[in-house]
């Protein structure tokens, strides 16, 4: 059992550094973002437009838009930017596209429960609990869960017996630990820029983070 989980942890430390440029391109946006919305008023209209959306249409807006940020714009990017590789089939899109749809409802609940919690501040004090509750309850005992066994599901077409038999041959706390890893090297910076925005933003900037993270999270479902 040591001997699988320091194998775990070796490659999640492994998958971590494999994705170093795709986490310092999310970084990156995210940053972008932040000095657009504070210093160009255009950018900022645009974006409180979508704040706006996503306040009007609770929890709808948090459904769809996940849906097709973690699904099918990955799968469009995938498609266009490597096309010899093997996206998704359609089944599994929608597989995928149900998974973070409900997820996506689950985030923006995080979201709000966080801002009841800790108020809307942007202090480095507050962004600090947020940021510690997202990626270390959030993440390792309900979203990495979920998301293990939500891609699982849909590699596998839907078929249950099929994940029993892939967890007997690779167990969950062999899939749990890599993924941790990568998910703590990406997310921890992009949670930290994104708790930097209003309540009703944080949830569309996550989507456009998300979109470049199920690219990541596909090779992780391959490759597991």
């Amino acid at each position: 059992m040591k001997q699988h989980l320091r194998e775990a942890g070796r490659l999640g430390l492994g998958g971590a550094r494999a994705n170093l440029l795709p986490a310092l391109a999310l970084w990156t946006v995210g940053v972008a973002l932040v000095l657009a919305y504070t210093h160009l008023p255009p950018i900022t209209s645009a974006l409180d437009q979508v704040g706006h959306w996503k306040l009007t249409y609770a929890p709808w807006f948090a459904i769809f838009s996940t849906a097709l940020f973690g699904s099918l714009v990955p799968t469009f990017i995938q498609r266009i930017l490597v096309p010899k590789s093997r996206p998704p089939s359609g089944r599994q899109v929608i597989l995928l596209m149900l998974f973070w749809a409900i997820h996506g409802w689950q985030i923006d609940l995080l979201y709000r429960g966080q801002a009841v919690i800790f108020g809307d501040g942007t202090d480095v004090a507050t962004i600090i609990k947020k940021t510690m509750i997202d990626q270390f309850v959030w993440c390792p005992f309900l979203a990495i869960p979920q998301t293990i066994f939500g891609y699982l599901f849909a590699e596998k077409n839907g078929s249950l017996v099929a994940c029993r038999e892939a967890l007997r041959h690779k167990g969950f706390l062999e899939r749990a630990i890599p993924l941790l890893i990568a998910t703590w090297a990406v997310w921890i910076p992009a949670v930290s820029l994104i708790y930097l925005f209003p309540p009703a933003l944080q949830l569309p900037l996550m989507n456009i983070i998300l979109a470049l993270w199920g690219l990541i999270l596909v090779f992780f479902a391959k490759h597991a």
